[in-house]
């Protein structure tokens, strides 16, 4: 064959073998992705085979190729591209070696510590050093998952104050120090401050914030729960006890201990706050006494009623009275709520369900809350001037459809069909929790305050504080975790504390943006068009732009 007729057939297949050189690199990268094995070598081989064969039968034009103007071009546009990359990436070394800034970008900011926690952190006055006990094992990947969640973490911790020193200590190269702060599980956070010491076995904002609020704080406050009456259970896991309430003051460190009165000459002097949940039987004179001598020192009391159904007898009345003292009314009622949002959601009309909560530290982020079977409780019409006294929870102003239900049949019991009687009945809107505070704002006049000495007023920390609900169901088992109620029982206890910082750590709920799983037959569709058909499209264009310009 003569040497043209070579070259020309040389020149025809060179074009072939190369566009099957790249179909067959190409199923090379789709038997890859697919998992195939076998089928990725032999489509490799094959196309590595092809591909040196068009090379061989192109040497010139591959040559001329490598000296042309658009191999330069190229060439000038990678080395662009690399220089672009390495100064980037040599800002983000010398940002992140001398500048210690982050940005959370979620919606939900779930990289960003509360704002309680952070003010918390910057408070601190004593140093505070966090031992984490992490495996640092390569081969496992969910430990090294769980190291560097906890590194995130404490991370952020770490920035907002230089009295936290936090290391990072492998158990299985440092036996001693697990010997010496007693760990027993790997994934233990240890907070020590002096000769205080506190170990999380949980990477959790609101367990963090609380050891160290243990290891720096020389006070443990007590909350005592008044026993002996037939009210809530601190001990009780069933829906309607407080096992839940205790736990969870407990994690906030506060001691909870349960107090009898009626052996008991007064309230304990290291009681940071009485809780007196709905008590079903009366208290006697003595310890009515006892609980009003300790608000006149200053006491802060939680207090919570449940309406009298089945007599018109108020088991609670000398309690009721107390209240009142406090610019309190506690009615002798009983809160219905027709409301067609709610009523089939929770319940029935005999569990209010309050949206829109009042303004005051102990709403503060508070969703919602279901007062199951309540009574109204509201600031009296009169009371002293240097008493605040504010409502926490209103229903709906609409008469009718909500209203305190006062009327009762002979025997003492709440009518069946209840219907609003104008009059009678304590009208809408009603007020289902009050706070109090003890105040000097209107106890003189200015020229007085200016005048008096300062040595004279009771400091703002020891005033007398009470909070008042027309219902306990909302703090028990039942309700504590699963509604607002835990949220707004620990937000009143911290109230009345003076724990104000505390309020509202809680763990983040991010918003659920979940996609429709997709069928075999979508998965498959949307495979073979990533995989083949949009690349095969792209190869076909190619050919006919190619065969168009020759």
């Amino acid at each position: 064959m003569p040497s043209k007729e070579k070259d020309r057939a040389r020149a025809n297949l060179a074009p072939l073998l190369g566009f099957l050189a790249l179909i067959l690199l190409f199923g090379a990268l789709a038997g890859f992705l697919l998992g195939e094995t076998e089928a990725l070598w032999i489509l490799l081989v094959l196309g590595a085979s092809t591909l040196t064969a068009f090379i061989a039968l192109n040497r010139k034009m591959v040559a001329r190729f490598f000296v042309s103007r658009q191999a330069r071009y190229g060439a000038n546009v990678a080395i662009s591209i690399i220089f672009l990359v390495g100064i980037m990436a040599i800002i983000n070394i010398i940002v992140d070696r001398k500048f210690d800034f982050t940005a959370d970008l979620t919606a939900d900011k779930l990289y960003t510590l509360s704002d309680q926690t952070k003010n918390i952190l910057r408070g601190l006055n004593r140093e505070v050093k966090v031992l984490a006990f992490y495996s640092n094992n390569a081969d496992n990947p969910r430990m090294q998952n769980q190291l560097a969640f906890a590194r995130d973490v404490l991370g952020r911790y770490a920035r907002e104050t230089d009295k936290l020193e936090v290391e990072f200590i492998d158990p299985a190269t440092n036996p001693q120090s697990v010997e010496v702060y007693d760990i027993d599980f790997d994934g233990t956070v240890v907070f020590e401050s002096g000769l205080k010491r506190e170990q999380v076995t949980t990477v959790d904002e609101q367990k963090f914030t609380s050891a160290i609020m243990k290891v720096v704080r020389d006070e443990v406050k007590r909350v005592y729960f008044l026993i002996g009456h037939e009210e809530r259970g601190i001990d009780v896991y069933e829906a309607d006890g407080y096992q839940g309430a205790r736990e969870a003051l407990e994690k906030q460190n506060y001691a909870v201990e349960p107090l009898t009165l009626t052996t008991e000459p007064d309230v304990p002097p290291d009681c940071s706050a009485l809780v007196i949940a709905a008590p079903r039987t009366h208290l006697v004179s003595h310890e009515v006494d006892a609980i009003a001598r300790y608000l006149d020192r200053n006491g802060k009391l939680l207090l919570m009623f449940e309406p009298s159904i089945i007599s018109a007898k108020d088991p609670n009345q000398q309690l009721v009275e107390l209240a009142a003292r406090w610019g309190v009314s506690v009615e002798n009622d009983y809160v219905l709520v027709f409301d067609p949002r709610f009523s089939s959601m929770f319940g029935g009309p005999e569990a209010p369900v309050i949206k829109d909560l009042e303004l005051h530290e102990i709403t503060r982020y508070v969703g919602f809350a279901i007062f199951q079977t309540a009574r109204s409780v509201t600031p009296s019409d009169s009371y002293s001037p240097n008493l605040s006294v504010k409502s926490l929870a209103k229903t709906i102003d609409t008469a009718g459809v909500c209203w305190g239900e006062t009327e009762r049949g002979a025997d003492g019991v709440f009518l069946p069909e209840a219907s609003y009687t104008e009059g009678v009945d304590t009208p809408p809107p009603l007020s289902l929790a009050v706070a109090v505070e003890l105040t000097d704002e209107n106890e003189a006049s200015e020229e007085e305050s200016s005048s008096r000495n300062p040595a004279d007023a009771k400091p703002a920390e020891t005033r007398t504080r009470l909070v008042v609900f027309g219902d306990s169901d909302f703090a028990s088992n039942a309700y504590f975790a699963n509604t607002g109620g835990g949220d707004l029982f620990l937000n009143a206890i911290h109230w009345l504390t003076l724990e104000e910082d505390l309020i509202a750590i809680r763990p983040l709920d991010p918003s659920q943006r979940t996609l429709r799983r997709a069928t075999a037959s979508e998965a498959g569709f949307v495979q073979m068009t990533s995989i083949f058909l949009i690349p095969i499209v792209v190869f076909i264009i190619g050919v006919v732009v190619w065969w168009r310009r020759r």
